[in-house]
């Protein structure tokens, strides 16, 4: 893989140097080091391979260091703190970040909306997945992929169960029809199930459905909407679909062995768990096809939506922030043929949708009898729900998903926990000191 990245990237670099006729134009680095940190074994992977060409377009010593994730916000904040060692960019997961703040003078990051308002290629990442890193108004990060969600299905054995799953309209229709699916059994257990999931609150394919259904914990203005009736209306729907004994835990270990061996019969994947299936597929027992997601009845008429994710930032430390932003622009965006690479070779959609004509998006899949995966993927992305996130959103997200067990044990009600959630909200909001700091204070 890595000398399929080298080879294009050096042919992209002898390109932007040899275009004297209105092509790109870098800043010259001078020769500086640049330090980027990533949490990501398998994008530093992309990044090492991509070392020589950034460094030739860019005239930089390009150092890349990975760190570890669960030691990355507390080694981050000291080396700001102290002044030395700090990275110039940073790679960081989109999800349950907590660096990211509606306040530029609290954040880790510098804003990018002056970077957006003059970029192209930045303004062409879908709305929905730009809104993840948006908080407050302010633009944090570059999102590195778009990842949308699709569901793949056992069509031999959703087929024999009487379900063309390709029929299906919305999740309401699947659920009914997952009853049929699950009714052979052994040993008083279904044989087979619908879909998988942790059953520990708003993750995999809970969290993955609740963004089609366009509830949000916060509106637009950051009040939060725990107690609204969409809300509600999810959880409660949720929790019936539950007790209907058509979910499979998600085994993550073992996730590819249940698709073999037919437990798990569906599952909604972002393009980074799709190679899930090959070990089934290559087994041969069974069919498999791919689909865009069932609508939520009543929701945001998504058809998608995502689960995962990185971006790159630049940190208020760096020096030159003006060079770093034109420089992690061009690493994100500023080379197609990259984004072509990242999916034939690890099948993650990059959000440069310049690239998506490419022959690579279009071909027909083996895997799900010739269907074209890459032209779902890409018809699904500019439809990634927007996600209205505020300061306290991972904080409230952990709430909610500890009241998770109570709920299903039928400790507390729906009503009851949603409550406790929106009161801890309202708290949270109340509190100016809450998260974390850049200085003591």
């Amino acid at each position: 893989m890595k000398q399929k990245y080298l080879l294009i990237t050096v042919m992209m670099s002898v390109v932007l140097f040899v275009n004297a006729g209105g092509g790109p134009v870098h800043p010259d680095g001078g020769g500086r080091k640049v330090l980027m940190w990533t949490f990501a074994r398998n994008n530093l992977d992309e990044w090492e391979a991509r070392e020589q060409e950034i460094e030739d377009v860019f005239n930089i010593d390009l150092q890349l260091e990975l760190v570890p994730q669960n030691r990355f916000i507390r080694e981050l904040q000291a080396v700001m703190l102290e002044g030395k060692g700090a990275p110039d960019i940073i790679e960081w997961m989109i999800e349950n970040n907590r660096i990211l703040f509606s306040d530029p003078e609290r954040c880790f990051v510098l804003p990018l909306n002056d970077l957006y308002d003059r970029s192209p290629a930045f303004q062409k990442v879908p709305t929905g997945r730009l809104s993840w890193v948006t908080y407050g108004g302010n633009i944090y990060g570059l999102p590195h992929d778009v990842h949308p969600v699709i569901l793949i299905y056992n069509d031999t054995l959703w087929k024999e169960a009487g379900t063309d799953v390709a029929a299906i309209r919305d999740w309401d229709q699947f659920f009914q029809a997952a009853q049929r699916l699950i009714a052979k059994k052994e040993k008083s257990q279904p044989l087979h199930y619908a879909l998988p999931m942790g059953d520990g609150g708003l993750g995999d394919t809970m969290w993955m459905i609740f963004q089609q259904t366009g509830a949000q914990f916060f509106d637009k203005e950051g009040n939060p909407l725990f107690t609204s009736n969409k809300f509600k209306a999810f959880m409660v729907k949720w929790f019936e679909w539950r007790s209907l004994g058509v979910f499979s835990n998600w085994d993550w270990g073992n996730f590819n062995k249940l698709l073999k061996d037919g437990t798990v019969c569906s599952y909604t994947s972002p393009d980074w768990w799709v190679s899930q299936v090959n070990a089934a597929v290559e087994d041969g027992r069974y069919e498999w096809r791919i689909r865009d997601l069932p609508l939520y009845p009543g929701g945001n008429g998504s058809r998608t939506s995502s689960w995962g994710g990185s971006f790159l930032a630049v940190p208020k430390t760096t020096k030159a922030p003006n060079f770093i932003f034109k420089l992690v622009e061009y690493m994100q965006y500023g080379n197609p043929n990259i984004a072509v690479e990242r999916y034939e070779n690890g099948g993650m959609l990059a959000p440069v949708p310049d690239a998506w004509d490419d022959p690579v998006f279009h071909r027909p899949d083996p895997r799900f009898d010739g269907q074209r995966l890459g032209e779902l993927q890409v018809s699904l992305a500019p439809e990634s729900p927007i996600v209205n996130v505020t300061d306290i959103t991972w904080d409230i997200h952990q709430e909610l998903n500890e009241l998770y067990p109570l709920i299903a044990r039928g400790d507390i009600s729906i009503d009851e926990a949603l409550d406790l959630v929106q009161d801890k909200a309202v708290k949270y909001m109340e509190d100016p000191q809450r998260g974390l700091r850049l200085r003591a204070e």
